[in-house]
């Protein structure tokens, strides 16, 4: 696995410094080699994520820094719609219900233990690496689509269409989706309609007013009837462990 780019932000320098310790002991806990990037302030982040020069795979955020709030860091990343763990380390358990519209891996309390570290890392690696590969096989062509790469996919008559974050053309080829479907991991990829296939990791919310998958990319995807209530569990399900910090 390549080297994670991994960022923590908090405005006190001891929490910054602890959580540092923290996250770098978890990485090697888990055999895996990081780059670890520190924010003292939300504009130094900020202008990383809009000007693209680092693409995270994880943040660590404070949930109040500086004038800002990590839900707005969160959101910036969110908009660039490529996959990036999220997950917040706050004293503040209110907001926690707030935070899945921003696809949280972990909602962390202050003082965290290596217990929970450990906990959040492994659930966001899981995030980020899933089953790795979609393998597409046709005629014309055999190649593998990463899964953190999908944003969903549609059905239109005989063509299904892969949408992915790292190309503006989607991937087409003929078949059916309730066949294709099978082949995608279920905590993360759900059926919101008989002809759409969605990725929780690209799911801000579920608008329960028009009945809509709202996703980072600003595409608003159908919710049939007959799939509402799974893809609710479904949903909530994704961000199991996130709500389970919260109640240890």
């Amino acid at each position: 696995m390549r080297k994670l780019k991994i960022a923590v932000c908090d405005d006190e320098a001891y929490e910054l410094k602890r959580i540092k310790a923290l996250v770098e002991q978890a990485a090697g806990s888990f055999g895996v080699a990081a780059e670890i990037f520190l924010y003292k302030d939300s504009g130094g982040i900020l202008n990383t994520i809009e000007n693209g020069s680092v693409r995270f795979d994880m943040l660590f955020l404070d949930l109040y820094i500086d004038d800002k709030i990590g839900f707005d860091i969160a959101a910036a990343v969110r908009k660039k719609g490529y996959p990036c763990a999220v997950i917040f380390i706050t004293a503040f358990a209110d907001r926690m219900p707030e935070s899945f519209q921003y696809v949280t891996s972990a909602y962390l309390l202050k003082p965290v233990s290596m217990e929970k570290m450990l906990e959040a890392f492994g659930t966001a690696l899981n995030h980020l690496q899933a089953v790795p590969n979609f393998f597409l096989h046709t005629k014309e062509e055999e190649r593998a689509v990463p899964f953190r790469e999908i944003v969903y996919l549609e059905s239109h008559l005989k063509w299904i269409y892969i949408h992915v974050s790292t190309s503006r053309e989607p991937i087409t080829f003929q078949g059916k989706l309730a066949d294709i479907s099978r082949e995608f991991p279920r905590e993360y990829f759900s059926l919101c309609h008989k002809s759409f296939l969605v990725n929780f990791n690209y799911v801000l919310k579920i608008d329960k007013s028009t009945h809509e998958a709202v996703l980072t990319t600003k595409d608003r995807l159908p919710i049939s009837r007959s799939c509402y209530v799974q893809i609710l569990k479904d949903f909530m399900r994704f961000h199991s462990v996130a709500r389970g910090e919260l109640n240890t």
